[in-house]
């Protein structure tokens, strides 16, 4: 660092600013606007400020998608937690029993309080949780190759209309 100008500190506001060089110096009070250009040239601060927009940029996205990934951790913990908890209740709740009246005599019955279709529906999130489908569903699509001609045949022959006495519709040889 020199002596009589703090050139680090003029280079780091240079390049996250957009002050001119001119201006830099009249706010730090330096007269010889030369020095400055010369320092600006042989440490290249114009390059260096060009980039400093994509590297901070980058440093932003990186910050916030290591934020988001403890989070989704977090939640994913949280989760599985309340789940395992659920479990755990599930099973004391099998072993649970109490008494009822039933034709005058008190028997004793199971006591659900957290039923397995409640299970059903905690594990069915679990899927969610870790990105699978919690429903697989088949979907099917019709696609056709038939000729416009063919296809307006079709609809006219379900609409009662005659039938051309030649079919549109492409014959395949038995050969191909």
């Amino acid at each position: 660092m020199n002596k009589r100008h703090p050139y680090r500190e003029l280079e780091r506001e240079y390049i996250t600013t957009d002050i001119s060089l001119r201006e830099l110096c009249r706010r730090h009070s330096i007269r010889s606007h030369s020095l400055v250009v010369d320092q600006s040239q042989k440490h290249d601060w114009v390059a260096k400020r060009e980039a400093y927009p994509a590297k901070e940029s980058e440093s932003f996205i990186e910050r916030h998608v290591d934020r988001m990934a403890d989070r989704q951790a977090e939640i994913h913990d949280k989760i599985l937690d309340g789940i395992d908890e659920a479990l755990d209740k599930f099973r004391s709740d099998m072993r649970a029993t109490g008494k009822k009246l039933v034709n005058g005599e008190w028997v004793e019955v199971p006591v659900m309080r957290l039923m397995p279709k409640d299970v059903a529906i905690l594990l069915d999130r679990l899927e969610v949780l870790f990105d699978r489908p919690s429903h697989i569903h088949e979907g099917r699509t019709v696609t056709s190759e038939l000729p416009i001609d063919a296809l307006n045949w079709i609809v006219e022959m379900t609409r009662g209309r005659p039938v051309p006495p030649t079919s549109p519709l492409p014959r395949r040889r038995l050969d191909d």
